[in-house]
């Protein structure tokens, strides 16, 4: 979500826009107010978020920031802007949903709070067809993401790249079994923290041929030093097709393996369920059709930032 803010905030302030984008101060050693590339960062201080109340007595306070806007645009958390809402429904506001609630299916209560939003919303945008389903969604723009990458030259040097949230959904422990029940025959590099960082060092701890590299900002750059890409959000996916690598997504719910099946250029991606099979897939990564590969690609360069920031404007045409 943040790359995704933060690209589609730069274009569209060279086309005259002028951004202002509210936060969390999850670090207090960040400042509360910040000035990126032209684009103002406003965070909510970090004793203000510990409760719904404190949040929205915060954005209370700060309603002028709003009423000044010509557009709102809520990237998920469309809750912290109900009180604004409520208060002048004048601005048109627009609420962008990325994905689901923790690493598991959604409850009634964040179904019935996402309907909420919608519908409280000038017009949506969903990341992923899925959501239609599990939501009940009505978007009226379905988008999967974007990318700045480009096409590496093939290689097989038989090493494997995993970036990433460190949690249950994305499949990293998955993904670390794989391997080491290959023994050696493919090495691994992993990029990322999350709640399960102490339970991966753990298992790769003494294992020669995995390695914890810490965090990237650049993973579109990474892409092309790796024959396989361990990847299962949208975005991730995107950039290493676009790239030209063999990717691996995957799934431990229902809802997981929905929102891999919508993508669509699932048939060019190795989705799985257990490290067994990702694992008897990497023995064999050209079993996909070449020119299922060769379409992904195209259709993954096409994906650029400028055209999902013409779906921005569009949908604020509204």
């Amino acid at each position: 979500m943040e790359k995704h803010v933060a690209q589609i905030s730069r274009i569209l302030m060279k086309r005259g826009w002028d951004i202002t984008v509210i936060t969390e101060q999850y670090d207090e050693s960040l400042p509360l107010l910040e000035k990126l590339d032209e684009m103002h960062i406003l965070r909510i201080p970090k004793d203000q978020t510990s409760s719904k109340l404190k949040l929205w007595k915060w954005m209370i306070n700060h309603r002028e920031i709003f009423f000044q806007c010509d557009v709102i645009h809520c990237h998920d958390v469309f809750w912290w802007y109900l009180p604004i809402r409520m208060l002048n429904y004048k601005v048109p506001v627009f609420t962008t949903f990325h994905g689901y609630e923790g690493s598991g299916v959604p409850t009634k209560k964040a179904i019935r709070s996402r309907k909420i939003s919608e519908l409280l919303s000038k017009g949506s945008i969903c990341v992923g067809d899925w959501m239609r389903g599990w939501y009940n969604a009505y978007p009226d723009v379905v988008f999967y993401g974007a990318t700045t990458a480009k096409p590496a030259k093939a290689i097989q040097n038989n090493k494997a790249v995993f970036i990433g949230r460190l949690s249950e959904d994305t499949g990293v422990l998955e993904y670390i079994q794989a391997i080491k029940s290959l023994n050696g025959k493919i090495s691994l590099d992993i990029f990322g923290e999350g709640d399960l960082l102490l339970n991966v060092k753990k298992e790769i701890k003494k294992i020669p041929y995995i390695h914890y590299q810490g965090v990237t900002n650049h993973a579109e750059d990474l892409y092309g030093d790796y024959e396989h890409v361990f990847v299962s959000r949208y975005l991730g996916m995107i950039e290493a097709l676009a790239v030209g690598r063999n990717v691996y997504a995957h799934w431990n719910n229902e809802i997981k393996k929905d929102y891999l099946k919508s993508f669509p250029k699932k048939d060019a991606i190795f989705i799985f369920h257990t490290s067994d099979e990702v694992a008897k897939k990497l023995l064999k990564p050209q079993q996909k059709n070449d020119e299922l590969l060769f379409e992904a690609q195209a259709w993954a360069l096409k994906q650029t930032w400028e055209n999902a920031a013409d779906v921005y404007e569009e949908l604020w045409k509204k």
